[in-house]
């Protein structure tokens, strides 16, 4: 029986702000062997063509080399080797840019899917109460900064191999040239070392405003009315926004002047050698003109090698940022996962009984103060086929609450759900989910029916004709013509869609409450008896009072709690005088 469970979250680092040498070199090997493992490069061909890309452009070197000391001699091996080697650079390179973009997009897809079957996992706590714009930042931006940073090791792996064999060649022409080159790469790393910890530091925070960034789009794309009904509300919203963005580029700003300074210092180091090799090597025993022009060849096509090595620094920071964000997103989104863990059972035909025992469950909010929370319960409550139960109650009494139990969507602190007698396990929550269908309050409606069947097709087409929606949507292609329908379209189209799916209980949070008078009496009294009749459990939470007499039990909620659950009788004319 196949598992249904969180997917695990790769190898966890420390925080970029911990200082330490030390801890520099376990956060990047970790991030190195995450990319190495993910990408699978050491079994590319890519490392194939890196190591025959650096012995082209070693070999080019030598060419020119040996192709100037033997001009006098006409056209011999060194001008085919040279012109060889070159042909190999231009084939190899175009060859090895496709495959560090297959790579990418290898590892790009990788952590896509493992956080897409996390969040799908994910308990309704963590969907409630975390940032949307944390985990959108995450699952794009951030891991683009991750897996482009491939590129970066593919590069590193080049340059150090060209270094390895250039620099017993340098010795070999001028021991001093030798001793300058290493010179200069240490002033380098030691350039890169000095300005990478404070230029981390503020990648991080233009990170978190990153997220920041998100959550205010968020606002202004799915609070347009709200805000083009208060100019005090939208100039507000835009100044929050534009401190954000402010934010933003200031601490990328300070990110990317420092990592400048780094690389600064890295060129500076290549143009010291430069100098050297020019004013001193001719004057220096051994040295002279030839040897100048030797060793300035060497440096010329090698420059860009060791250029792309220190700058491939920063960019593995930037790669080490991100991935410590991912990972937080990561860690949260693997527990709320794993809290809900079950197996992949068959989905439930039927049930004959669905009994909640003291269930009951408390609602916090990250950052809040416990004393705050929202306690639920005990509730002791059962329901059967055919029965149509209305849920009433104040703002804040708990029903979105308990639906939630019910459904099985949020697991309860306490207490037990039986469903056929028998108390529901956590590898039973996946199959018992599917005994449901609803139009929740704050419903989702996609623009396609994702995982219909061709009878379930039927039964909606069916449906939208019945609930007046034909002449707005029809059907493309498993697609809805449109979307751009009222509220109490768009509620109709929800309902049409949880009724083609025909299951066993349909969950109805104020489904009536944006429904003109004729769509809410259809409701009332076509509808929902034509669910009852069919022996369907009809669970809706409403408030419309003169409609109560019209269920089998109206259930009463205050603050948490269950105050009534019995047959409403419509008052007598004594009671209403």
């Amino acid at each position: 029986m196949q598992e249904y469970r969180a997917v695990t979250t790769p190898p966890k680092i420390t925080s970029p702000d911990e200082k330490g040498f030390r801890k520099l070199i376990e956060r990047r090997v970790t991030v190195l062997r995450y990319l190495l493992g993910t990408s699978n490069v050491l079994t590319d061909p890519i490392i194939l063509l890196t190591f025959l890309s650096s012995f082209a452009r070693s070999g080019m070197m030598f060419g020119i080399n040996e192709t100037a000391r033997t001009a006098d001699q006409g056209l011999g091996w060194p001008v085919a080797m040279l012109l060889f080697c070159a042909i190999s650079m231009l084939v190899i390179g175009y060859i090895s840019r496709i495959r560090m973009h297959a790579l990418i997009i290898r590892v790009k897809e990788s952590m896509r899917q493992r956080m897409t079957r996390n969040l799908l996992r994910a308990n309704i706590d963590f969907l409630l109460t975390n940032p949307h714009g944390r985990v959108h930042v995450a699952m794009t931006e951030e891991v683009g900064q991750v897996s482009g940073a491939i590129i970066n090791v593919i590069e590193t792996i080049e340059a150090v191999v060209i270094v390895l064999i250039i620099t017993p060649y340098i010795f070999w022409i001028s021991w001093t040239a030798g001793v300058a080159t290493f010179v200069a790469m240490a002033l380098g790393t030691l350039g890169y070392m000095l300005f990478d910890r404070p230029a981390r530091a503020a990648m991080y925070k233009a990170s978190a405003a990153g997220a920041e960034f998100s959550n205010r789009v968020r606002d202004m794309l799915a609070g347009w009315k709200e805000l083009r009904l208060r100019r005090s509300r939208s100039a507000a919203l835009e100044a929050e926004t534009m401190d954000v963005i402010r934010k933003v580029s200031t601490y990328a700003n300070v990110s990317e002047r420092l990592y400048a300074k780094s690389t600064a210092v890295g060129q500076s180091a290549v143009i010291l050698l430069l100098c050297y090799v020019v004013i001193v090597v001719p004057i220096l025993p051994g040295g002279g003109i030839d040897v100048m022009f030797q060793i300035l060849t060497v440096i010329f096509l090698t420059s860009g090698p060791i250029e792309q090595l220190f700058g491939a620094l920063p960019s593995m920071s930037r790669a080490e940022n991100a991935y410590f964000r991912i990972q937080n997103v990561e860690a949260d989104l693997y527990e709320a996962a794993a809290q809900v863990t079950q197996r992949d059972v068959a989905p439930r035909a039927g049930f004959s009984s669905i009994e909640m025992r003291d269930v009951s469950a408390r609602i916090s909010e990250p950052g809040r103060p416990a004393s705050e929370a929202f306690e639920i319960g005990p509730i002791n409550l059962s329901f059967k086929p055919g029965e149509t139960v209305f849920v009433c109650g104040g703002n804040g009494s708990g029903k979105t609450t308990l639906m939630g139990l019910i459904t099985g969507l949020r697991n309860p602190d306490k207490g037990d759900i039986l469903v056929d007698g028998e108390i529901m396990s956590n590898d039973m929550r996946h199959g018992y989910r599917e005994l449901f269908c609803g139009v929740f309050s704050d419903f989702h409606l996609f623009d396609r029916t994702f995982g219909m069947t061709a009878e379930e097709m039927e039964r909606l087409d069916m449906r939208i004709k019945a609930l007046n929606l034909s002449d707005r949507v029809t059907m493309q292609e498993n697609k809805f013509s449109t979307l751009s329908l009222s509220a109490g379209q768009k509620r109709r189209l929800a309902l049409a869609v949880a009724l083609a799916e025909q299951r066993p209980i349909i969950i109805l949070d104020e489904f009536a409450a944006d429904q003109d008078p004729a769509n809410r009496a259809f409701f009332y009294d076509v509808l929902v008896p034509e669910l009852a009749a069919g022996g369907q459990l009809v669970i809706a939470i409403t408030h419309d009072d003169h409609q109560f007499h019209k269920c089998d039990r109206l259930i009463k909620m205050a603050g948490g709690k269950i105050i009534s659950d019995e047959k409403y009788l419509l008052p007598t004319a004594h009671e209403v005088g």
